[in-house]
This record gives structure tokens, C-alpha cells and sequence, in this order.
């Protein structure tokens, strides 16, 4: 799957058949973190200001990942997110 949405050279997944918690997988250059929709815990290696923009991405589309999630899980195709 490619990324769903690119935010000020952020790129932001969700993979199909992932595990639970939902989450979206994050690559800012050289780091790689994942974190919870719901509750916005991070995994892996990540900046302090990456956070705080993903975190203000999620926020605006909360409801939008949630219905991505869901249709990855069940296999269905995914479109990336627009502004």
C-alpha cells in the first residue's frame, strides 16, 4: 500500500490485515514510528515536532482513518486522503 496522505514531507500508512490497535505507520526521513489513532501512542523512533504534526493531522481526520482502517482490514481498496 502507498501512502494515504503526505503532509510537509511526512508520509503517512495503513496497510491492509494490519493487527489491532487501528494505527497509521509514519516515515519522516530516516524515522519510522507507528501510532495508535485513538490513542496517539507512538512506537519507534520519532522527532518531537513530527509527532505534534501527526498528531494535529489526526485530529482533522480521525473519523476518515477510522473508515480507512476498517476497509483495509477487510481487504477493500483504499484512496489516499484529500485536502
Amino acid at each position: 500500500m502507498g501512502s494515504i496522505f503526505v503532509i510537509q514531507g511526512i508520509l503517512i500508512y495503513i496497510y491492509g490485515f494490519d493487527h489491532n490497535p487501528p494505527h497509521i505507520h509514519v516515515r519522516d526521513g530516516d524515522c519510522q514510528f507507528t501510532m495508535t489513532i485513538r490513542d496517539r501512542i507512538v512506537e519507534g523512533r520519532a522527532k518531537a515536532k513530527t509527532v505534534q504534526t501527526v498528531n494535529k493531522f489526526i485530529d482533522a481526520h480521525e473519523a476518515e482513518l477510522m473508515e480507512i482502517w476498517d476497509k483495509a482490514q477487510r481487504g477493500e481498496m483504499i484512496e489516499k486522503i484529500k485536502r
